[in-house]
């Protein structure tokens, strides 16, 4: 079932599955620190009402999360994903496509002008997941590792 949050409870289970997420993001990008680990991020955001958190929870476990992020560009509304989540064991069962579906019908019901996703250029599952939902390519960014 997906939840919006709004309790500290299970906006630290959240916290935790951003710290695996970011890990997770080591595979594209060396430049991580694998110490790094989130704390009380959540039970400060979800504090906006603006900004969207939401969980899949089943039988009192949660499984993932996405996380939408009011942001205001030229005067436009609009929202940034900074974060979807799911945890390895749970995945390719259609969890992230649910919490995606949720965050955008939410999100059909609001006026923003635009959505923004960042995601690692290696990151094949999530690329194909945001075009399967209409997400186009809009900038690029390049690196040079020293």
């Amino acid at each position: 079932m997906i939840i919006r949050v709004f309790d500290e409870e299970r906006a630290n289970i959240c916290d935790n599955l951003l710290t695996k997420l970011i890990q997770d993001e080591r595979q594209y990008d060396n430049s991580i620190d694998d110490s790094f680990v989130v704390k009380d991020y959540f039970k400060n955001v979800i504090k906006n009402k603006n900004n969207i958190l939401l969980c899949y929870e089943e039988d009192t476990i949660i499984k993932g999360y996405i996380f939408f992020k009011i942001i205001n560009t030229n005067n436009n509304n609009g929202y940034l994903i900074d974060g979807l989540y799911v945890i390895e064991e749970y995945r390719n069962n259609g969890i992230a496509t649910k919490l995606l579906e949720s965050g955008l019908n939410i999100l059909n019901d609001t006026n923003v002008k635009f959505i923004d996703i960042n995601v690692l250029s290696n990151n094949k599952s999530a690329i194909n997941l945001y075009k399967k939902f209409g997400f186009n390519e809009f900038k690029i960014s390049f690196r040079k590792d020293l």
